[in-house]
């Protein structure tokens, strides 16, 4: 194996496979992607930029087995929630303020609407993420608008309102978390490089700062918890990696930079300058395989890490 393509550190390391998921750009162009689920049909479903589709979908190969569109300006947010034939599908456009349910066909079930009177005088609705608990309750984090995360019950009722810019700079990413026992919310705090721990009512309970990455949305994976780190040094330097924390949050292994030396600072981690363009997500397989969509990344596809 050449050791030149090989990413990560410790027990997580990983060839990179850039060409995995690669379409023809004739016919399925992209101008960037920016989240992925895999599914429970075994698909590795992605929201999409491009004036043709919203959403593509892929099988573990890298082989193109669906495209969906919504007609969305900006598809970003994108998550699953329930199982088998009853899972669904939440997608968020940031651009036109739209909370949207899915089927698994890419059918639209419902939308939630957020009442007007709760989006502050001056700001707007850009949501970037969903996150859906086991009772049905919805949350929706307007990362790129008020910073406030809108708590939904499952028929679409609004039931609280909490977060908002005094606790967040990019409220980007929010999932539920049961690892401890009961369930709580993880939030990134993207700007400000942290994530945070909440109770489901809303409650701060703990900060986990990343002095040097900024990430984008908590991903589960076992024990460990997984970020795409969307920019190290500068927007537009074209670089990121992946961060992979153990059960203590714990900075254990970074794909493509170099490794992490402590845990309170990591404003010394040197990107590769080789694996990724802007990384928006990453999503893991029950191989520990890493697929990763890329934004504004000069039009390219997810990129696969294959477990090593």
């Amino acid at each position: 194996m050449d050791q030149k393509t090989v990413v990560g550190h410790g027990n997580f390391r990983f060839k990179v496979d850039k060409s995995w998921g690669n379409l023809d750009p004739l016919k399925q162009p992209v101008q960037h992607c920016h989240e992925m689920v895999l599914d429970s049909r075994d698909r590795l479903v992605c929201s999409t930029v491009s004036n043709d589709f919203n959403v593509l979908a892929y099988n573990k190969d890298g082989k193109l087995l669906d495209s969906w569109q919504l007609n969305l300006t900006e598809p970003h947010g994108f998550t699953k929630a329930g199982e088998g034939r009853d899972q669904t599908f939440w997608i968020t456009d940031s651009a036109d303020g739209r909370v949207i349910n899915l089927d698994l066909d890419g059918r639209i079930i419902r939308e939630l609407k957020v009442p007007a009177d709760q989006i502050p005088e001056g700001q707007q609705f850009k949501p970037t993420e969903t996150a859906v608990a086991q009772n049905g309750d919805i949350y929706v984090a307007d990362g790129y608008g008020t910073n406030l995360i809108f708590h939904f019950g499952p028929r679409g009722t609004l039931k609280n309102v909490f977060g908002g810019k005094e606790h967040f700079d990019c409220c980007h990413g929010i999932v539920v978390d049961d690892r401890r026992g009961k369930e709580e919310l993880l939030i990134t705090s993207r700007a400000a490089q942290e994530f945070q721990r909440w109770s489901m009512k809303g409650k701060h309970l703990s900060t986990r700062e990343l002095p040097g990455l900024q990430i984008c949305r908590p991903v589960l994976h076992g024990e460990h918890t997984l970020f795409a780190v969307i920019v190290t040094k500068s927007w537009w330097a074209y670089d990121g990696m992946v961060a992979v924390l153990d059960q203590d949050f714990n900075v254990i292994s970074l794909p493509g930079g170099s490794a992490p030396k402590q845990q309170d600072d990591f404003t010394d981690v040197v990107y590769d300058n080789q694996t990724f363009l802007n990384p928006h997500d990453v999503c893991p397989d029950e191989d520990g395989n890493l697929y990763v969509p890329q934004w504004y990344s000069g039009r390219t596809y997810p990129v696969r890490l294959k477990r090593v």
